[in-house]
């Protein structure tokens, strides 16, 4: 009777055992196919195009497309990623190849989606560039890329930004600029010039009034270049966005001038 009740518990734990890992097992299952929607389930090579997927677009940033020598910066930056066939293509016609057009926003990294093998050594990833200011996050275009294995390496052939036409960007975003520091958000720059008045109130006195900070500025669009007042609060318009003075720092805390380098101006740049 004893030798019977011991196997009976034995099995039992092997039972509950064998039934823990079918669980666990089939939650890793689960919660992979749940972030892979479309991509490979063999695991085959998925890392390794996600990390050169990734190290590419870690170098976006490093390839202005308007600078002078964009074509070597193109050859340079991407050859370890790229397939020489569209290497050659972009630094034909740098506009059209991936990187930035102005410092802000600028891309950041790729945001991975889905990893689909095609076919054997063929693979197609799907994403999103992921554009910033010095603020954050400024907005995503969708892309498709190819990777394929050419003489042993995973490399490249096939990049596309938005097959739609649609470009996904949020509606407005901030910028922070010293004085006399440029700063861009898409096809605007916003340059704070002169300080012509300071006079709001310090937190540790009473006023009748709380004052105001004016603030020259240049800004330049495709149309060109304006000098502007801002005040506080003031809203001035381009032909496609409208630049706002939302905040500027310090604060006042004392009768005590802040020294010029000090000041910190955002702006809010906004699609019409």
């Amino acid at each position: 009777m004893q030798i019977h009740k011991h196997a009976t518990q034995h099995h039992a734990f092997m039972y509950l055992w064998i039934l823990g890992a079918v669980v666990v097992l089939g939650a890793l299952i689960y919660s992979y196919i749940g972030t892979h929607p479309q991509g490979v389930l063999d695991g085959e090579h998925e890392g390794d195009v996600r990390a050169l997927v990734q190290s590419f677009s870690n170098q976006q940033d490093n390839v202005s497309l308007l600078a002078p020598d964009a074509a070597e910066t193109i050859r340079e930056v991407y050859t370890p990623y790229v397939a020489s066939a569209l290497i050659d293509a972009w630094a034909a016609d740098p506009l059209n190849a991936p990187g930035r057009l102005t410092s802000s926003p600028s891309p950041d990294y790729i945001d991975i989606q889905s990893v689909t093998k095609l076919d054997t050594g063929i693979y197609e990833v799907t994403g999103e560039v992921v554009l910033v200011t010095n603020i954050g996050e400024a907005g995503r275009i969708p892309v498709s890329i190819t990777v394929e294995t050419i003489e042993g390496r995973l490399l490249i052939t096939r990049y596309v930004e938005s097959e739609t036409g649609e470009v996904v960007e949020l509606e407005g975003v901030s910028v922070i600029a010293q004085l006399n520091e440029r700063v861009e958000a898409w096809s605007v720059s916003v340059q704070p010039t002169e300080i012509l008045e300071d006079s709001r109130c310090p937190t540790d006195v009473q006023c009748i009034q709380a004052g105001t900070v004016r603030v020259q500025t240049t800004i330049t669009d495709g149309l060109g270049t304006s000098t502007n007042e801002f005040t506080l609060g003031t809203t001035i318009t381009t032909e496609a966005f409208s630049v706002t003075l939302t905040d500027v720092a310090p604060t006042k805390v004392s009768t005590t001038p802040i020294a010029d380098a000090d000041y910190r101006f955002t702006f809010r740049i906004e699609h019409r």
